[in-house]
């Protein structure tokens, strides 16, 4: 069952890298984010460093990619949670103060 369920997220967070390597490399982003980012190319890199580090994560507790090596399960575990902290900060230098009124 747990395979399913990683090919649904594994599909998710695949158009997700997708929609960030277009942000990245032609500055176009999806209607909702075009008010609020500055910088595309930095929340493309951003939103692929997540999703990539997210889906990592998710791969890797879901499946035995390492045959119980813990050494790696642990490495494995702290890159992509680099990835996602570093994903989601470059995100948030993309875009803009949100100012009401």
């Amino acid at each position: 069952m747990h395979r399913f369920l990683l090919g649904t997220a594994a599909l998710l967070l695949g158009s997700q890298a997708v929609s960030g390597a277009v942000a990245a490399g032609t500055g176009w982003l999806l209607p909702w984010l075009r008010k609020r980012t500055l910088r595309p190319a930095l929340w493309g890199y951003g939103t692929m460093l997540f999703s990539l580090g997210l889906l990592l994560m998710m791969s890797c507790g879901a499946t035995d990619v390492f045959d119980g090596y813990s050494a790696l399960v642990d490495v494995a575990a702290i890159i992509s949670a680099l990835m996602i902290a570093a994903g989601g900060y470059l995100q948030v230098l993309s875009t803009r103060e949100r100012v009401d009124g």
